[in-house]
């Protein structure tokens, strides 16, 4: 049955616009090319990574390349040409001898991460989606309504792709966020693109919004990419020189994490959520542990480093510190929490249990540095309200 399907969904991507050599793909959609003219430049709106470590871009007159690195596999690279519809398809060289050549715009978009919806909305193209992984994780309202509007199709509700499904709706690409290997090569063997998308993998909170270029660059709206990503980059500088010139001593020291199956779950030094901290004017108290991503150390580690800590963010999913003390005792040996400084960003969680601040969050990095300027330096931020940050509770 899955090579039957393979064999027609092949059929079916041919038919409607992937251009084999020599021939243009389907020029009926609004902004194609009519009349190629190998000279002229039809990307006349570009766009290049300015924080963003993995990713990179390569423009031509009439298709992109698009390079995305993955820091988690050590030296693997993955490379997409993305040819302006109406084109013929161009004389590649070797190196691009196994990239997908994807025709864009992209009119079908299937999304593994819940992260990729708001960049949908910020680029004005939610009608591009037409399936999702798991919708019980996507809190982004517009997103939503297109989904209540049954336009979107759900292929990995119970964690497992479901492959079938995919191959027979034939969309333009899916967006990973890597992982399920043998689901997306037989994707990649039905003739389906399988991008990936590892923002997740960035080391900065800028970084990590930047991937709205990313997702632009698919769209050919580069211009409007640049702009809002320009104004988000210069309010999040204007936030973070509040902060600059204080003093060592008039940063609080902050740790982050929770308890969980018996060791202390913290971010690592050179991860985002340290330069976020950093960036806000605190003092990380693992700022020189080398992990760039989420990291642990036993309990006992954990109150050597931060018993004195002010304050304590990105914990666990709690209602009060009471609920904290019964789930673990020693939590009563920090400061932070014996003084009621204990923020989580759970002021926006939607019906199903989702948090907004993992979707929405990734492309409004300006918004977290403003609730985090608030939280460590109440006087610098009077004119910032909380969007995301709220304080756990004593009951």
């Amino acid at each position: 049955m899955l090579r039957s399907l393979v064999f027609i969904a092949t059929a079916l991507l041919v038919s409607v616009g992937c251009a084999g050599p020599g021939k243009a793909p389907d020029t009926s959609r609004k902004g194609c090319i009519e009349s190629f003219d190998s000279s002229k430049d039809y990307f006349p709106e570009k766009t290049k990574p300015e924080f963003a470590e993995n990713f990179s871009l390569e423009y031509h007159n009439s298709y992109k390349v698009v390079t995305v690195r993955r820091p988690a596999d050590v030296g693997m690279e993955e490379k997409y040409v993305l040819l302006q519809c109406g084109a013929p398809r161009p004389e590649l060289p070797a190196v691009l001898s196994r990239a997908p050549v994807i025709t864009v715009p992209i009119t079908s978009l299937f999304s593994a991460s819940s992260t990729h919806m708001p960049l949908l909305v910020d680029l004005g193209h939610v009608e591009v989606l037409t399936g999702v992984a798991q919708a019980r994780y996507i809190t982004t309202e517009p997103i939503l309504d297109w989904i209540r509007q049954g336009h979107v199709t759900e292929y990995a509700a119970n964690d497992v792709i479901d492959t079938e499904t995919v191959i027979l709706k034939a969309p333009a690409i899916v967006m990973s966020s890597g992982g399920f290997p043998e689901a997306y090569n037989t994707l990649q063997k039905a003739g389906i693109a399988v991008v990936t998308n590892v923002e997740w993998q960035e080391r900065s909170a800028l970084a990590r919004a930047e991937w709205l270029k990313f997702m632009a660059v698919f769209l050919n709206e580069e211009g409007k990419a640049n702009g809002q990503f320009n104004a988000i980059r210069d309010r999040y500088m204007a936030l973070k020189d509040r902060v600059i010139k204080l003093p060592e001593k008039a940063r609080p020291r902050v740790m982050t994490g929770t308890v969980y199956r018996g060791t202390f779950d913290i971010s690592g030094g050179a991860s985002y959520v340290a330069r976020l901290i950093a960036d806000a004017g605190g003092v990380y108290v693992w700022a020189e542990n080398k992990a760039s991503g989420g990291t642990s150390v036993d309990i006992e580690s954990q109150i050597a480093r931060a018993a004195d800590a002010d304050i304590w963010i990105n914990g666990g999913d709690w209602t009060s510190l009471k609920d904290m003390l019964a789930e673990e005792p020693r939590y009563r040996h920090f400061k932070s929490f014996q003084q009621g400084n204990v923020w989580l960003y759970n002021r926006i969680v939607h019906e199903n249990g989702g948090y907004d601040y993992w979707s929405r969050g990734i492309t409004r990095p300006d918004l977290i540095l403003g609730d985090l300027i608030k939280i460590f330096h109440p006087e610098l931020a009077r004119d910032h309200e909380f969007v995301w940050y709220k304080q756990v509770p004593r009951e």
